[in-house]
Formats: structure tokens, sequence, C-alpha cells
């Protein structure tokens, strides 16, 4: 697997809807006097053009188009806001550095994906000088997760799973990692695979919020 820092821009993902709407006027009214006295003389409409009704052309939603392939891994300062971060683990929590080289996901069937993935980004978050630590990563992956999913799905007594928009999204509050408790996300969508990770100050809430707004960003 190659692995990468590179700095390119998100490839954009998305559909607008545009709606298209036919009206017709009705002829206005008008009458005509004759000799001394005046005779009204009825109004008759024309005929109008029948409305047609608006048909959007796509969706505009995630779920009409999803990550195309080849999009762009974003490097660690691009990958989320770190105002959402801040806002699901703590107002104290901050970058700390790329972990690309030296992160692995929690369990051999993620690990075993990671190491098929075309290309992969990794970064560490935490509290300083505090133990307390969040992983964000985005990796791009050639079967669209389906192997993971899969392994994920056989673990339904301890992943949830939902769909949003064009994604699918595995949640775990308590899956152990050594000595430590940790909660997990990951979101797929098409050759996409986003994971929030995390310990005492993660929970699958807070991972699942942030791995959706990096999905999000993904996807804009």
């Amino acid at each position: 697997m190659r692995r990468t820092r590179k700095r390119s821009p998100l490839t954009v993902a998305a559909s607008v809807a545009s709606m298209l709407a036919l009206t017709g006027c009705g002829a206005q009214p008008e009458g005509t006097p004759t000799g001394a006295a005046q005779t009204s003389t009825s109004t008759v409409p024309s005929p109008t053009e029948p409305e047609t009704a608006a048909t959007p052309e796509q969706s505009g939603t995630a779920a009409a188009t999803g990550i195309p392939d080849g999009f762009d891994l974003p490097p660690c300062e691009e990958q989320v806001d770190v105002a959402v971060v801040q806002a699901d683990f703590g107002p104290e929590i901050a970058f700390i550095a790329d972990t690309t080289d030296t992160w692995k996901p929690i369990g051999p069937a993620a690990q075993q994906a990671l190491v098929e993935a075309e290309d992969a980004t990794a970064c560490l978050w935490g509290v300083p000088n505090s133990g307390q630590a969040v992983s964000i990563a985005v990796a791009r992956t050639p079967d669209d997760g389906s192997s993971l999913i899969a392994a994920l799905r056989d673990a339904s007594a301890t992943f949830s799973e939902e769909t949003v928009g064009s994604a699918r999204v595995f949640s775990a509050g308590e899956l152990e990692d050594g000595d430590v408790t940790t909660a997990v996300t990951y979101v797929f969508d098409g050759p996409a695979w986003v994971t929030v990770g995390g310990g005492s100050i993660a929970t699958a809430d807070s991972t699942r919020e942030v791995a959706l707004a990096v999905h999000a960003g993904l996807a804009s």
C-alpha cells in the first residue's frame, strides 16, 4: 500500500438539482361599446398552455453520486474543521501530528483493509500532556471496503450499522484494544473509508459526528 501526505484539493463530487416550470397566461378581457346604448361583450379567455410539473434532473443529495474513484486524500490540516473536532472531543483537543506511517486501526480485519488500501492519511489529535487522543484517517480502498464491511456485519453485536446519504456507517462504543477501551466509527462511501477512533474522550456518538464531517468534506 502506498501512503501519502500530498496536499491536493478535494475532488468535488456533488450534483445540483435544477427545476423547470412552464406556465401560460390568459388573454386580457375586452369590452366594445356600440351606438348610444352600450352592450357589454362577454370575456372569453384564450387557451392557456398546460403547466408542466417540475422534475429534478438529479436528486442533489450525496446518495446520488457518492465519492468518485481516484478522489484525492486531504492532508491532516484539511481533513476536518478544528471546531468540529473540539465540539465533539473537548475544547482543549488539538492537532498533534501526521501519523500515516505508524497508524494501525483496531482489529485484524481493519488492519488487513489498511494493508490492501491504495492510499491512506492518518492524523493524531489529542489533549497535550494528557495521554488522551483521537485518530482520524482517510483511506482509498480498491474494493469499496466490501471485505471489512462484511466483517463488521459479522460483528453486529458490537457494531451498529446505518445508512447516511450514500454512506454506510458502522459505530462501536466499547472496543477492547489491549488495556484500553476504544470508541470507533467507520464510514464507507465508494472507494473512501473514513476512520475516527479514540479512548477516554471518545464515544460512539462523538466519533460518528466527526467521521460524518470528514466524509462531508470529501463529498463537497
